[in-house]
């Protein structure tokens, strides 16, 4: 009778376990890698939506036609169908979405008004400066401007500065338009979205975020709060002052938008490593009217 192992049989033994720890440590490691790849998609799924919808919101509020694309340098601005393979898109967002009704009616009674002057029924100066107050926690009318729906056919629209000295009219502050619309709409912001490595990243306002170079260039980032009636850039350190910023993504290596019959498409693609795999990748778009 045997009473114990050859070391033979334990060496077959001791290979055969490691043979089958070997494989069962392969499979976890793959269903690990699955599991792990999956809460990254869910992530960059979650992370896409948001962007997208919070660009297409403040777009929702735009000014007709004031949708832009340019290059950093090129102070060329052109309509967005035209600027597919521009690296900043830029707009003109309209104020009168944080108005109620009675605060400006958007409407100029041609009959009573007279260049410079427009008569403006039921607006309220007192409540248009206090509504730019409670948005901006500080107002002069040199904050706003006005802009005429008539001019949206022909390209960027005009911004004209204007002044309220009693309700129900408005007077322009710089040269008066040659043609005056009857429907018009107040600006108090322009916005601009574009990825961190098309940016000059030594501005004041993005060493502020503090990222590093390699993830400042994949970060979706937006821009506001800039009104460049007054001479205003995004982001920018001059005497005028400049706007702000926020992330709406990162992991972004690329964002699109271009109009099409008159829809705005947007387009982000994000792309995040995993730790032994290879990258996940997806691409989401959305359509703003």
């Amino acid at each position: 009778m045997r009473r114990g192992y050859t070391l033979i049989e334990i060496i077959i033994t001791v290979a055969i376990t490691g043979i089958l720890s070997v494989g069962m440590f392969k499979a976890f490691e793959a269903v690990t890698l699955r599991s792990e790849k999956a809460k990254i998609l869910t992530s960059l799924s979650l992370d896409s939506q948001s962007a997208l919808d919070q660009i297409s919101l403040l777009l929702y509020h735009r000014a007709p036609m004031s949708v832009s694309g340019y290059n950093l340098g090129d102070p060329a601005r052109i309509p967005l169908d035209q600027s597919v393979d521009k690296t900043v898109i830029e707009w003109i967002g309209i104020a009168h979405e944080s108005y109620a009704a009675g605060d400006y009616s958007t409407f100029v009674d041609m009959n009573r008004s007279h260049r410079p002057v427009l008569h403006t029924p039921q607006t309220t100066k007192s409540a248009i400066e206090a509504t730019q107050n409670a948005k901006w926690e500080s107002f002069t009318w040199n904050d706003i401007a006005l802009i005429f729906s008539g001019t949206f056919d022909e390209g960027t629209p005009a911004l004209h500065p204007i002044m309220m000295s009693a309700d129900e009219t408005i007077t322009f502050t710089g040269t008066a338009p040659d043609t005056i619309y009857e429907k018009y709409l107040l600006a108090d912001s322009a916005y601009a979205v574009t990825r961190g490595e098309h940016i000059d990243q030594s501005a004041p306002c993005i060493v502020a975020l503090g990222l590093t170079p390699q993830v400042l260039d994949n970060a979706l980032l937006l821009f506001y709060d800039y009104r460049p009636w007054k001479g205003e850039t995004f982001c920018a350190d001059t005497p005028n002052g400049g706007g702000k910023v926020g992330i709406l993504a990162l992991d972004t290596n690329a964002f699109r938008a271009r109009m099409v019959n008159r829809t705005i498409r947007l387009s982000i693609d994000m792309n995040r490593s995993v730790r032994g795999g290879n990258p996940v990748k997806l691409s989401k778009q959305k359509v703003v009217f």
